[in-house]
């Protein structure tokens, strides 16, 4: 028999059409669902549409959902500190702060806002949430069924309660047009909860969030990174350090003499080199010829023979006046042989304080002319040693006697001299095209390789200032230089 003729045939197509009508049921019944959430939600939205205050808005929102799903009564709380307060409920004016039912709504309430989801009391089976405080309240008055929805925007800002007759149980399609209904009415009502209050109550209000938002879990790097530059601010606002003035310094001996000529005369021999160390007023530092002043001490003595010659005979002739001449030319004439014999004397060239010799290289000048008061020689001591700091005329104003640091040269930069201020020079003097003043310390520590001229950086300790002043008071004094502030 032919496949196109069986008997079967005309029932595979009745149960088809059978199972193509039950999905076109379901599909239109779930149509007429969403249809009728919808048009509950914007029944409720348009009867709230007119409120401009928090509470009135609170009210229409309870009234309308308890006559839009047959409630007994529907109350609403917000999110205040740390717990859900009950602030409007359907057909109520006034709410008793004192009243059982109160605190047993504010107590379902928070089990619904600490768990963040919809308690259905009697809960279905397979649910898993707490119902307590859900279950305490139904049994206040009499039996009945309780809906609790959380209102959230972006986090969970408050609680609406239904209370429904025990005959009266929501369906799914209701708890989906509920959360529908709240998901639209929810933006609005918390920001003017948010908004709707007196000054100081909103500042208090953000100040909070702002505060909770800042220690949260959330964006920790970032906030970690903001307390480590707070904290970076407040140390260089508020944090004391030791404010040091830096300057060069050059390394000088405390006591230091001068060799020079004595007279216009040729060097003849030299004794002593840098380094050579000599004692005071015996080492021979180096000699002059003295062969023309040995010639004119002779003749200034033949002269002064003569004159006293001469002095005798006009005496005994009673020649007074003669007398007075020939004294004259005695007296002038005794006066150039002390002088040719002091010098001569004094051309051997000895050191007037020991030291060592720090400066005359004369051994190939033997023979040169040297005029009077030319340096030949310079001598002092190697220790102890005096230095020498340029301070800046914009940082003298802290400096002052007996004050501390420390400086390091430029050959050893690793090993700290401590030292002490002990005078001030008043005038500034010109160094390296800069108004400096001339400050003398005296080093507590002489290591032994320190010589006279060795230079480097100072450090004088002037006292204990905040960070922020040390690292701008350059800026701040140049702009009010600049800008005459």
């Amino acid at each position: 028999m032919d496949a196109r003729t069986t008997p079967n045939q005309p029932v595979l197509h009745i149960a088809v059409s059978q199972d193509s009508l039950d999905q076109l049921q379901a599909r239109v019944a779930a149509a007429e669902a969403k249809a009728t959430n919808l048009s509950k939600a914007a029944e409720v939205i348009a009867a709230t549409a007119s409120s401009e205050r928090f509470m009135s808005l609170a009210m229409a929102v309870c009234n309308k959902i308890a006559s839009q799903w047959q409630a007994s009564r529907v109350s609403l709380g917000m999110l205040r500190g740390r717990t859900v307060r009950l602030l409007a409920m359907s057909q109520t004016e006034r709410i008793l702060r004192k009243m059982q039912l109160v605190q047993n709504l504010e107590t379902a309430m928070e089990e619904c806002f600490d768990q963040d989801c919809e308690i259905i009391f009697p809960a279905p089976p397979g649910s898993t949430y707490v119902t307590r405080c859900t279950a305490r309240l139904a049994a206040g008055e009499s039996p009945r069924s309780i809906c609790a929805l959380p209102i959230r925007r972006d986090t969970v800002m408050g609680v609406l309660l239904l209370e429904l007759p025990p005959e009266r149980s929501l369906s799914a399609n209701d708890i989906k047009a509920l959360r529908l209904t709240l998901d639209l009415v929810s933006p609005r009502l918390v920001d003017l909860y948010r908004h709707d209050k007196w000054f100081g109550a909103r500042w208090a209000q953000s100040s909070r969030a702002m505060l909770a938002h800042i220690v949260g879990p959330r964006h920790t790097w970032a906030k970690l990174t903001a307390v480590v530059v707070a904290a970076l601010l407040a140390w260089v606002c508020l944090g004391i350090g030791t404010f040091r003035i830096s300057a060069p310094f050059t390394l000088e001996p405390v006591r230091q003499a001068m060799v020079t000529a004595p007279f216009n005369g040729y060097i003849k021999a030299v004794f002593v080199h840098p380094g050579t160390r000599v004692v005071a007023g015996q080492t021979v530092l180096a000699e002059l010829h003295t062969a023309r002043l040995r010639d004119e001490l002779a003749a200034a003595q033949a002269k002064l023979s003569a004159y006293r010659r001469q002095a005798d005979i006009a005496q005994g002739r009673g020649k007074f006046a003669d007398v007075e001449i020939a004294d004259d030319g005695v007296n002038a004439e005794q006066a150039r042989v002390r002088l040719l014999a002091r010098r001569i004397v004094l051309a051997t060239m000895r050191s007037p304080i020991s030291g060592t010799v720090l400066s005359g290289r004369l051994q190939r000048r033997i023979g040169s002319p040297v005029k009077l008061g030319q340096t030949l020689f310079k001598v002092a001591p190697l220790t102890p040693l005096l230095a020498r700091i340029r301070v800046s005329d914009s940082d003298i104003l802290y400096v002052q006697p007996r004050q501390h640091g420390r400086m390091v040269t430029a050959s050893y930069p690793g090993i700290e001299i401590p030292f002490r201020v002990v005078r001030i020079d008043p005038l500034a003097t010109i160094h390296r095209k800069r108004n400096v003043f001339d400050v003398r310390a005296v080093l507590l520590k002489t290591p032994v390789w320190l010589r006279p001229g060795m230079e480097g950086t100072a450090r004088i300790h002037v006292g204990h200032r905040h960070y922020i002043w040390i690292w701008t008071r350059s800026l701040i004094d140049f702009l009010r230089m600049k800008l005459w502030l």
